[in-house]
């Protein structure tokens, strides 16, 4: 046996892009080339058939840190009594989950019903908050200092508040509760709505230079301020244009703390899988779209994530519906072993080339809002907002006119299907109101029947 290794590429000549495209042309027959094989984004960007090269980035994701559980489990609760959801939050504590949101509702129509501290302690009843941190969801109307009360007098170190960058109690609960996330730029609304990818990354961008402004110009300095800031982002089923997204926000941030002289300091970063591609004609194959969403996540180094469950479009979801969802986080996690990489696209020609263009995309839209006033600024009729309603009635048309494909839907549609069992309850509305909810399916059939 020899003991000299050869390198398998020894002798094969190398091509270029030229000698590519000269046989790509040919093999086209007369055909266009950008619109027989190009794709781009919403965006515009161009995302192949093919790249040759791309700059290297460096690490567009923050280094992993326990390869036990790369990223925490967050599933959401939305059960509509106190009791309920203590009885769901207990079973998927035993099943894996590390962290636990709540959506509140008073009335308890798309949450849990929960007015006062003690609906809160019926809730979280037998549960080490120690251990498993609390977060409340972006959106509620819960006393953001009652919550944090009671947390701290439960021995909880951390917990989150799900509070808006605009909001003036910023500041004063930052100071307070040093462990405690306050902040939480809900970038997702900006995708559950229809917008681009470039879009969500601005919207990102100016809330998080919003809310870390706020906290900096209070007295704290930047690696507090970073730490109780958490960016929301959603993850669909295109897993490539989602994992280069998320690495593109890491980017953009970190431009942003570079101008506090703070780029050591690691953004903290959620992703939850989309709500606008789950349907409700066939949710069994919901689970395939959150698998891929999820997986895209779990590659592009998210400090937590929260896969929703498959009937997240008919109602809340049942045991069976809450233990697929939780069981995905596993799967990746000690299955795939997903996490034992850190930013495992780097140096990919596709990522590195969608990251950077779409950071650089979104970098010009942040520079436009704070041009325009900022966070704070974007409301009905301003010009962001206008730029992201133009952008879901492009989407939507497409889906209606076919051009767009939601599997199970407007393409291999199956004639018999399975129903699966929810709960009664609506989907929680979007946090920012500005930016109401979508469900790509309902434009999905409107062309396939018309």
């Amino acid at each position: 046996m020899t003991e000299t290794l050869h390198t398998l590429i020894d002798g094969l000549p190398s091509h270029s892009a030229d000698h590519w495209r000269a046989l790509a042309d040919a093999a086209l027959r007369g055909e266009d080339f950008v619109s027989t094989l190009v794709r781009r984004t919403p965006d515009g960007i161009e995302r192949g058939p093919v790249f040759f090269a791309a700059d290297r980035l460096g690490a567009a994701a923050a280094p992993r840190t326990d390869g036990f559980r790369p990223w925490q489990i967050r599933q959401f609760f939305t059960e509509s009594s106190p009791s309920e959801a203590n009885t769901a939050i207990l079973a998927d504590l035993m099943g894996g989950v590390s962290e636990i949101g709540l959506h509140i509702d008073p009335q308890g129509v798309f949450g849990v019903a929960i007015s006062d501290q003690d609906d809160l302690g019926r809730a979280l009843d037998g549960v080490d908050v120690s251990i498993a941190p609390v977060f409340l969801e972006p959106g509620h109307d819960f006393d953001p200092g009652l919550f944090a009360g009671w947390m701290k007098k439960a021995g909880a170190n951390r917990a989150g508040l799900g509070l808006d960058a605009a909001d003036d109690r910023l500041a004063d609960l930052a100071k307070n509760h040093p462990g405690f996330c306050i902040a939480c730029i809900d970038a997702r609304v900006i995708h559950e709505t229809g917008g681009t990818e470039a879009q969500e990354l601005a919207f990102a961008a100016a809330g998080f230079a919003e809310a870390f402004g706020r906290l900096i110009e209070a007295g704290l300095s930047a690696t507090q301020a970073v730490a109780q800031i958490e960016v929301l982002f959603a993850v669909d089923a295109d897993i490539h244009l989602s994992l280069s997204k998320i690495r593109a926000g890491y980017l953009v941030l970190q431009n942003i703390l570079s101008a506090y002289d703070a780029a050591s300091s690691a953004p903290k970063i959620r992703a939850v899988t989309s709500g606008r591609m789950m349907t409700r004609k066939a949710p069994w194959t919901n689970m395939i779209r959150t698998s891929a969403a999820g997986f895209a996540a779990a590659c592009s180094g998210v400090t937590s994530l929260t896969v929703l469950p498959a009937t997240h479009a008919l109602g809340r979801p049942d045991r069976l519906a809450r233990r697929a969802a939780r069981n995905l986080h596993i799967l990746l996690q000690e299955e795939s072993h997903s996490g034992l990489v850190d930013d495992p696209a780097r140096g990919s020609y596709l990522h590195e080339h969608l990251t950077a263009q779409l950071g650089e995309h979104a970098w010009r839209m942040f520079q436009s809002i704070e041009a325009d006033g900022g966070y704070s600024a974007i409301t009905a009729g301003s010009e962001f907002v206008s730029q992201v309603e133009t952008a879901r009635t492009a989407l939507l048309a497409m889906y209606e006119r076919g051009e767009r494909v939601l599997f199970g839907i407007n393409r291999y549609a199956a004639p018999e299907l399975r129903e699966m069992k929810y709960k009664e309850g609506r989907t929680p509305p979007a946090s920012v109101l500005l930016f109401p909810s979508i469900r790509l399916e309902d434009a999905a059939q409107n062309g396939a029947s018309s």
